[in-house]
């Protein structure tokens, strides 16, 4: 007998051998993981880790290994695997005690550390009986080879009486009838049953963004808007992971959905379109299989007055039934209950999030308003209260800020734990809180709690695997940084912002070689993503090139229409290529506009820095301490503060921002 491919990579198990953790069966010969008596469907490849990891319990299994073993076939990122064990993860829960079941090896692989019991593989009869058929009750095989009717019978037929022979012939043909019938329902059973087995196997997908024509003015945010919030729904099913709005949103109406489907790495892709005419609202959704392009699914309905969430409602639910998910209460009631009763401030929030995820100064003050709307009208809408932390966020500590850390981050604590109180299941919330907790509180310890909380819930939330990994990044765990980096990558392999961060996340941990191509990959995604240039200026001018890196941050000065962060960084450019009387005077201008506006003290204290004057760099940051820059976090880790880590007042910021004081304060971690 052929072996299986387990058996044939080295995996040490009986080729017929079955498996019990905690509440879980797991077949790999049916290739059936049972809960109890409720089948859990996983992914083919999710499937094969799972088998692969198990058959070794307690054993590390290198990501080589698994690499080798479940894609030998093909050649593959290895963000793969990351995103393939997060579906298991999402899938297992965790054991008893609260660890996961599947732990990570920094750096080497994974293993599966929960216990095992091994079920020898059995003969085919004992199998039977181990599922209550007797043998006496084995069904033989039936022989379907036609046999021709000997001539005779024809004879028969011809030369019996009209009458009989007529009636004869009218028998056979409705035995024909109904053997054509009958064919065809089986066909159609099978079909039906293979249709459903195929919708039951699709556990990633991604929701494109929905065709609106015609949509303009107050309608502009309708397409996007609907996705989004309909990503937001399916996200929270523990069963199903989704691509995030970011993956999705740059792809517009009638794109390629098999060619789409494949860089974003998912079973399947969820496309529709929405007509809005006069008080009728027309919606047609399809769902179709990335490996094909068939469609396994559709729908279409045509109601009156639809208000935005009713037709999110309808389209989650139906979904989810064809998936033939199994939802816990608490996702059915998630499903099938609005998240608030008025459709005018859910029309406020979803315009909201459509302007915030534009990431510019001037659509985040428009988003906090809409959201400001949407919680007068409902100030139990927990969603609208999360998007207006979110919001704040923005406004207090990402890019081009405009507002200090003391005025915006206060306000978005507030939402947060608003939306936390309304609703503590927001994964959402608990990571608006959580970064929150890191940039402005310095509480690492409880920041790091609420990232865990968030992922507990949903640890498919991009914006939380991103965030976490800056507080890892901040305190030295460098290893555990990358494959939050990681994973978020292989969630949302498409989105600027996430691969700028993985960048990012390369150049901090000093590993420069990585670092630019990641850079590269993230400006030919969308080359007026400034924060781009940015990162990839950093990794030219460490690497000593310094003229391409000065080019890149002139671009980000001109991209940021003269951002003061975006002149900070070039001053520092200028500082260490000999250009030191443009960094001077980029500086001056600097100091001078943080009288008038906000700018960080920090991007001011690192200019200084470079340019060595030890005592203004201090003494600016000592008021970035004042004013908890969001970037003081990076003091242990940014190149920039090399200089200075032996200053014991430089150690006294470290202590100030509840960083611990490095061992070597000359080598950061």
């Amino acid at each position: 007998m052929a072996k299986c491919w387990w058996a044939s990579r080295g995996f040490h198990t009986s080729e017929t051998a079955q498996y019990e953790f905690g509440d879980f069966r797991l077949d790999p010969v049916e290739h059936r993981l049972l809960r109890g008596d409720v089948s859990i469907p996983l992914a083919p490849k999710a499937f094969e880790l799972l088998v692969a990891l198990i058959a070794n319990h307690g054993h590390l299994v290198t990501r080589e290994m698994l690499m080798q073993t479940v894609w030998s076939d093909s050649f593959v990122e290895e963000t793969n695997l990351t995103v393939n064990i997060s579906l298991l993860r999402k899938a297992l829960g965790n054991m008893p005690g609260g660890q996961p079941w599947i732990g990570t090896v920094p750096k080497r692989g994974y293993r599966f550390d929960g216990p095992v019991t091994v079920h020898p593989g059995q003969d085919g009869a004992a199998a039977l009986r181990s599922l209550g058929t007797k043998a006496d009750e084995i069904p033989l095989p039936v022989d379907t080879t036609e046999t021709p009717l000997p001539p005779p019978a024809l004879a028969s037929v011809s030369s019996a009486p009209p009458f009989f022979a007529n009636l004869l012939k009218w028998v056979i043909a409705s035995v024909v009838v109904l053997a054509v019938v009958a064919g065809a329902w089986v066909a159609l059973r099978v079909y039906a049953s293979r249709r459903a087995a195929q919708l039951g196997s699709v556990r990633s997908l991604a929701v494109l963004p929905f065709d609106a024509p015609g949509a303009a003015g107050e309608d502009e945010y309708l397409g996007v808007g609907l996705t989004d919030a309909v990503i937001t729904r399916l996200g929270r099913l523990s069963q199903l992971v989704v691509r995030p709005i970011g993956a999705v949103r740059n792809f517009g109406s009638a794109p390629d959905p098999v060619a789409i489907g494949k860089q974003l790495n998912v079973q399947a892709v969820l496309q529709g379109s929405i007509h809005r005419m006069g008080d009728r609202t027309r919606v047609a959704v399809h769902l179709r299989r990335v490996s094909d392009g068939g469609v396994l699914w559709s729908e279409s309905f045509d109601e009156p007055s639809s208000t935005d969430f009713e037709i999110e409602d309808t389209i989650s639910q139906r979904l989810a039934k064809a998936l033939t998910l199994q939802l816990s209460p608490q996702e059915e009631r998630q499903l099938a209950t609005p998240e608030t009763p008025s459709s005018e401030a859910h029309k406020f929030y979803t315009e909201g999030r459509y302007d915030w995820n534009k990431r510019t100064p001037e659509a985040v003050q428009t988003s906090i308003e809409l959201f400001r709307q949407a919680t007068a009208i409902d100030p139990k809408y927990a969603a609208a209260w999360s998007g207006m932390a979110d919001a704040w966020i923005l406004a207090g500590s990402y890019g081009n800020s405009f507002l200090a850390p003391s005025v915006a981050m206060p306000i978005a604590k507030d939402a947060a734990q608003k939306a936390l109180a309304l609703d503590p299941s927001s994964a959402e919330a608990h990571t608006s809180l959580a970064y929150i907790k890191l940039v402005y509180d310095w509480d690492f310890a409880g920041a790091e709690n609420e990232f865990k909380s968030a992922l507990a819930l949903n640890p498919a939330y991009v914006n939380a695997l991103h965030w976490y990994s800056h507080e890892l990044i901040a305190l030295g765990r460098i290893s555990e940084s990358h494959e939050e980096s990681e994973m978020a990558l292989g969630l949302d392999p498409t989105d600027v912002v996430v691969n700028e961060h993985m960048a990012w996340h390369h150049m901090m941990a000093r590993e420069y070689e990585r670092s630019i191509p990641q850079a590269e990959k993230a400006v030919e995604i969308d080359p007026n993503f400034v924060q781009a240039h940015r990162v990839l200026g950093l990794d030219l001018l460490y690497t000593g090139k310094g003229q391409l890196a000065c080019a890149e941050f002139e671009n980000g000065v001109e991209l940021s229409h003269r951002d003061p962060v975006a002149n900070a960084y070039l001053a520092r450019c200028y500082a260490l290529t000999h250009r030191e009387p443009e960094a001077r005077k980029i500086l001056a201008d600097l100091v001078q506009a943080a009288g008038e506006r906000y700018i960080s003290a920090a991007e001011i204290a690192a200019v200084f820095a470079t340019l060595n004057d030890t005592p203004s760099a201090l003494k600016w940051l000592d008021k970035a301490c004042d004013e908890h820059s969001a970037s003081l976090i990076y003091l242990n880790a940014d190149r920039v503060w090399d200089p200075l880590r032996s200053n014991s007042r430089f150690l006294s910021d470290v202590r100030r921002v509840n960083l611990p004081v490095l061992a070597d304060e000359g080598t950061p971690h």
